[in-house]
């Protein structure tokens, strides 16, 4: 009962990155009539979740519910069938979220293991819908504002006052607070830093406000949550709520070819174990030279006490 739009495909899309008209513990193979269709003609695009059971109560009933997206941003939930109150839903088998959420991935190499990357997923804002509003023959419909992205040019990105700190890259001519899909690149160019000189003389502070509007929103302020990859473990920066189950589990240790590694402590370990090596090669260096500068002495000083000491000693 989700839409994901991204690019990596890991297995906390339900906890980061997600358009959820009802996300539930939906299975379409439990009853031949239950479908999931879409339509595009250009401007919008539907998916409709036609007669779906969820897989863990069936006799709950069918489930009929849609989500558009249209060009201009504007995204409407409709649900025309809705057997049970959505807060009755069980979530021991999967979460159940009513929403949208968005997050961006930043890799981060390795040092001490060559070829090795982390991935960390950032989830930096989140809207959540009131389930006890979502009933049959009901709708949402979230209004984009206007975001730093839609400037194509310094001045108009850093003299505006929308509700989001922008800064104008001049590397990659894009308007942006940072917070973004296109996270990576804002690093990786250096636009952190060129923000820092102010650029076009003017630098706009201002408090970053909701992606999307609607009058089923829950009374929470905008969020920003650092969701780290070490497995077990989760920080959180700037809390509103509780993390949910599934905000728990972030744990994505992947190396270049995609294949999964062993956790933080293991990077550790091997940190550790080059830092020894390299220490151990060091002494061995300095022994060698030491012998060699001792015998080079006795050889030029036949008479020194070293010299004598070996000779008595042979």
């Amino acid at each position: 009962g989700f839409i994901y739009t991204g690019e990596v495909v890991h297995r906390m899309l339900t906890a980061t990155q997600y358009i959820a008209p009802l996300m539930a513990n939906f299975d379409p193979s439990v009853s031949r009539n239950s479908t999931v269709r879409y339509f595009d003609n250009g401007t919008a695009l539907v998916v409709q979740w036609d007669h779906v059971h969820l897989q863990d109560n069936y006799n709950l009933g069918s489930f009929t519910f849609q989500a558009t997206l249209l060009n201009d941003g504007r995204i409407i939930f409709g649900y025309k069938e809705i057997p049970v109150a959505v807060t009755q839903i069980s979530s021991t088998n999967h979460p159940v979220k009513v929403g949208l959420s968005d997050a961006f991935v930043v890799v981060h190499r390795i040092q001490q293991i060559p070829n090795v990357r982390r991935r960390t997923i950032y989830e930096y804002h989140r809207v959540e819908l009131q389930m006890s509003k979502i009933t049959n023959l009901s709708a949402v419909e979230m209004i984009p504002l206007p975001t730093c992205l839609q400037f194509t040019s310094c001045g108009p990105c850093v003299t505006a006052q929308i509700g989001f700190n922008c800064s104008w890259c001049s590397k990659l001519q894009r308007c942006s607070s940072g917070f973004d899909r296109h996270r990576q690149d804002w690093v990786d160019s250096g636009c952190p830093e060129e923000s820092k000189d102010k650029i076009c003389e003017k630098n706009i502070e201002t408090t970053e406000t909701p992606l999307y509007s609607s009058t089923t929103l829950l009374p929470t302020t905008t969020r920003f949550r650092v969701l780290t990859t070490t497995r077990g473990s989760t920080t959180s920066h700037l809390p509103t709520s509780l993390p949910t189950e599934d905000d728990t589990k972030i744990a994505l240790h992947l190396k270049d070819n995609g294949a999964s590694t062993d956790d933080s402590a293991a990077e550790k370990k091997g940190g550790t174990l080059h830092a020894g090596l390299i220490v151990g090669i060091l002494v061995l260096v300095l022994v060698v030279a030491a012998a060699i500068l001792v015998t080079i002495y006795m050889y030029h000083h036949p008479t020194s006490a070293a010299s004598l000491f070996f000779i008595e000693v042979r």
